[in-house]
């Protein structure tokens, strides 16, 4: 199978029909255009809603706070884990929690890490999750490393699609980001996942400097001639990632404005129905693949939010900047587990704030995104 991108390959130059010749869209314009399209439907009845009537139909699953890559804006170069401080919920506990959130109205779950792939049973967690009555859609993001070997088994024990993390196109730039990951074993697993059937693959881009402006156009090149969805993502402070500042960080609205100068005007992309993330996309003109831009910082999307996170030691987690985690593992020991799960989940929804804090400048007890994913 040829390769999807030639690693090191300058992105194409403007001109053609893909110059510019008129005003560049911001982010906010054109999803205001891609809102009056979408076709998305109200959620299916859930037990599940906060108390400003948001409907929650999506669960992320952490199985494992450990990654074999230490990526700038995710994990402390020098994170150490404990030997033997692997306390994380087994399959059957993941099972017994995850199936108490779908039986109360959740319909789309996510497993991610740290790196999902480094769990052993990652197979086996899938296929319990899949199995879930009520389970509409089941997701896994990655780096990437070892994808290209467990593509077929992810796709075969019940995963729909996967997210993938590729920051830059350039080799040694990936590097310096991920602190010791390869591109070209992440584009091996890149291409196994779109052979194996996962679809969409999307490959998620955080914007970390300036240079990601750069970085953004050849990976928004990606979708000219591949049926790929590149997402651009505003990085969101923590203890960990040493923030630089808003000043050196750009915001989907610049990287959206350069796209549209290099390629042309940004095209809404016909909206999925139900949309499974906060991403707005856009198509480059004639592109096969799609642009997402998630901009928790720029164009807060709080009002919308459909989801709940589970930590992999087995805590419920209301917003991924929230104050605190709620316990619910030790539930499993009451007399009628399934019971108490519910009523302990049902009674601290109404704890779920309406809004991350942020722009504040807080970011709640998030140490480092290692902890639950993003």
């Amino acid at each position: 199978m040829s390769r999807l991108y030639a690693i090191g390959q300058p992105a194409g130059q403007p001109g053609g029909q893909f110059g510019h010749d008129g005003p560049v869209p911001g982010v906010a314009a054109a999803a205001a255009l891609a809102a009056a399209a979408d076709p998305t439907t109200s959620p299916a009845a859930t037990r599940l809603v906060d108390a400003f009537g948001r409907r929650l139909t999506y669960l992320r699953v952490s199985v494992t706070d450990r990654c074999n890559f230490r990526c700038s804006y995710c994990l402390p170069e020098d994170a150490h884990f404990p030997f033997g401080d692997r306390d994380f919920l087994s399959p059957g506990d993941l099972e017994a929690i995850v199936g108490a959130l779908v039986r109360l109205g959740i319909e789309r779950v996510r497993l991610t890490g740290g790196e999902p792939l480094v769990r052993g049973d990652i197979l086996e967690i899938a296929r319990r999750v899949k199995a879930l009555p009520g389970v509409r859609d089941l997701a896994l993001s990655t780096n990437g490393s070892e994808l290209a070997r467990f593509a077929p088994a992810l796709k075969a024990a019940g995963v729909d699609r996967v997210n993938v993390s590729v920051d830059s196109l350039d080799p040694e730039r990936f590097a310096a980001v991920t602190r010791r990951g390869d591109l070209a074993a992440v584009w091996a697993g890149i291409e196994a996942a779109v052979a194996a059937g996962l679809d969409p693959v999307k490959l998620n881009a955080v914007l970390l400097d300036r240079q990601s402006l750069d970085d953004g156009l050849r990976l928004a090149e990606l979708t000219l001639e591949r049926p790929l969805a590149v997402r651009f993502i505003e990085m969101m402070p923590t203890a960990a990632n040493r923030h630089p500042g808003a000043a050196a960080v750009p915001t989907c609205d610049e990287l959206a404005a350069r796209l549209a100068e290099r390629f042309g005007t940004l095209e809404p992309a016909a909206a999925t129905a139900p949309r499974t993330g906060p991403a707005k996309s856009f198509r480059l003109p004639g592109a096969a693949g799609t642009i997402g831009f998630i901009t928790p910082l720029s164009h807060t999307f709080c009002a919308d939010c459909n989801r709940l996170r589970l930590t992999a030691r087995g805590e419920l987690r209301l917003c991924l900047f929230a104050e605190r985690n709620y316990p619910l593992r030790q539930l499993l020991a009451a007399v009628d587990p399934a019971a108490a799960l519910e009523a302990e989940i049902l009674r601290v929804l109404a704890e779920k704030p309406a809004e991350h804090l942020l722009t504040q400048g807080s970011f709640g007890n998030l140490a480092s995104f290692m902890e639950i994913g993003g």
